[in-house]
């Protein structure tokens, strides 16, 4: 399952524009300790499911969910038979909702759901499971955008029970105040970052401006950020506006050139070399292949 590792961090590759994937995962294979910048959820469908958090280890049983945060290092143990549901999705889609930001924030580094331990709470995260699987295993039109809309209300399910609950007062502030707190203040601060790149992309921003904003040395800033987003500033930057760019080339008939505009770049050339740098082709020869998709299948398919 894991494609991409290097030392302990795993780059996912996501596979598609909507930055999320789901495994039927049958495999007898245990997987090393590693973390990467997507949130992950995991749930056993048949047998059991072992994963391993700083020396902890959670026992899913069947139909259990643990949602395991961005960052945070795992270790994954697979009995000789049996099925679980996978799914990674990239934090950043949840960025830009405001209210998420906070959730995010105050997220534990793993989140066990069962009927047992949280019985307001998992009857709504299992549905949106079940709905998620369905989508995506369907490859229907729209599918992507459904799969997106349940990740918004299982995260927002989330945070209303949890806000209920003065989640701050609980075991979460205990364990920001574990030998992990400076970590922890180091990832809010880079997914702090992320939520002001998102909110300003279309501007001149620039990593002076931004460190400044979470009250960091650029130099500090610049060492915090990659560590835990796992690229540059500017690399998260361009991929937001790239991001952005294939939306409106997307769903608008905007010139290229009203598109680079609109989407945060300050010249054709710079547009055209980041698009090309991350996409493999052209803008142009983007719309060109949405375009051609479209004729030839009457709509467009998340995968």
């Amino acid at each position: 399952m894991i494609e991409i590792l290097n030392g302990m961090t795993e780059t996912i590759n996501y596979r598609n524009s909507m930055d999320f994937r789901l495994f039927h995962n049958v495999d007898y294979e245990d997987y090393p300790t590693h973390w990467h910048v997507g949130i992950e959820i995991l749930m056993p469908v048949t047998e059991i499911y072992g994963v391993i958090v700083d020396q902890k280890k959670y026992v899913l049983q069947e139909g259990d969910i643990l949602i395991v945060n961005s960052g945070v290092p795992h270790a994954l143990e697979a009995p000789p038979t049996g099925e679980r549901i996978i799914l990674q999705f990239d934090p950043a889609l949840l960025y830009s909702l405001k209210e998420m930001e906070t959730l995010l924030l105050l997220f534990p580094p793993v989140f066990y759901i069962t009927p047992e331990n949280e019985p307001d709470l998992y009857p709504l995260v299992k549905a949106k499971m079940e709905e998620i699987i369905r989508e995506y295993d369907g490859q229907q039109a729209f599918a992507g955008a459904l799969v997106y809309a349940s990740l918004i209300e299982l995260f927002a399910g989330v945070g209303r029970i949890t806000r209920e609950r003065n989640i701050e007062g609980t075991a979460l502030h205990d364990m920001r105040r574990s030998k992990q707190d400076r970590q922890w203040e180091y990832q809010e601060v880079a997914l702090k970052a992320c939520n002001y790149i998102n909110q300003h992309y279309q501007e001149k921003l620039t990593l002076e401006e931004t460190a400044k904003m979470v009250g960091f040395s650029k130099y500090h800033f610049t060492r915090v950020f990659k560590k835990y987003m796992n690229m540059t500033f500017y690399e998260y930057l361009n991929k937001k506006r790239v991001k952005c760019a294939e939306g409106l080339l997307y769903s608008t008939e905007m010139s290229i050139t009203d598109v680079a505009m609109n989407s945060g770049f300050s010249s054709m050339s710079s547009f055209d070399r980041t698009f090309k740098a991350l996409n493999k082709c052209s803008p142009s020869e983007f719309r060109g292949a949405i375009l051609d998709r479209i004729r030839e299948k009457g709509t467009s398919s998340y995968m």
